[in-house]
């Protein structure tokens, strides 16, 4: 993939108010003319002292362990750099909730010689007030991960009309179910996300098994910073 250094700064969501009135905005660089390549990332918070540790996040989340370049242009670049083969690397904020940032990434990486390529994803939650990441486990009670598991194997199950997890051809593992990338949904509830291979096939694409906050309620954690948003 031959690419060509050339930068942009967009200002995504510059302006924003949240309820406090304080300022929130979001900048996209480029690392290529045809805009496969970017990164979004936050440069201005309510609280100052939130915005270096939601960037590190972001960084962290975006291009892993390895690259711990805090520059986001450079971090980009770096990435860039390594993986030569990458067909796009995108992302997308979403405030899904009052004091809430999600922070969605994505990538495409086509080897020579291969039938189709390899892509992947990630999902970030945020608090704007202290930039730091909600994880999955915080969201919900203690061993909460069986009784979700088998809400979404249910619901799952529904969509392809099937009884028992003994009947669908392409796994009976109820441990590829278990979460691990889960989203804030726009429909009242989580999206849990799970890429080509891991529970359908590549031809599938990836998979969303949506659950309702009021399916959820009896396993949420009253004292999460997601709960405490909600209003039942």
């Amino acid at each position: 993939m031959n690419k060509i250094l050339f930068l942009f700064l967009i200002l995504v969501f510059a302006g924003a108010v949240n309820a406090d009135g304080g300022i929130i905005s979001f900048s996209k660089v480029y690392l290529d003319t045809a805009g496969k390549l970017s990164f979004t990332y936050p440069t201005a918070l309510p609280n100052p002292k939130a915005l270096p540790e939601m960037q590190k996040n972001f960084i962290k989340q975006k291009f892993g362990e390895k690259i711990s370049v805090q520059d986001p242009f450079e971090a980009l670049k770096l990435y860039g750099s390594q993986y030569e083969e990458l067909e796009y690397l995108s992302d997308a904020v979403s405030f899904p909730m009052p004091g809430i940032v999600q922070f969605v990434t994505s990538y495409y990486v086509l080897h020579e010689g291969v039938a189709h390529g390899v892509s992947g994803f990630d999902v970030g939650i945020y608090k704007i007030s202290d930039g730091k990441k909600i994880d999955i486990s915080s969201i919900f009670n203690r061993n909460w991960q069986k009784n979700i598991t088998s809400l979404i194997i249910k619901e799952f199950l529904s969509s392809q009309n099937l009884i028992s997890l003994a009947d669908y051809a392409y796994t009976q593992k109820e441990s590829d179910f278990t979460p691990v990338n889960v989203k804030i949904s726009e429909d009242g509830g989580l999206d849990f996300v799970y890429p080509a291979y891991k529970i359908a096939p590549y031809a599938a694409g990836d998979q969303t098994v949506f659950l309702s906050w009021e399916v959820l309620k009896p396993y949420l954690n009253k004292k999460s910073a997601i709960y405490q948003r909600l209003q039942f």
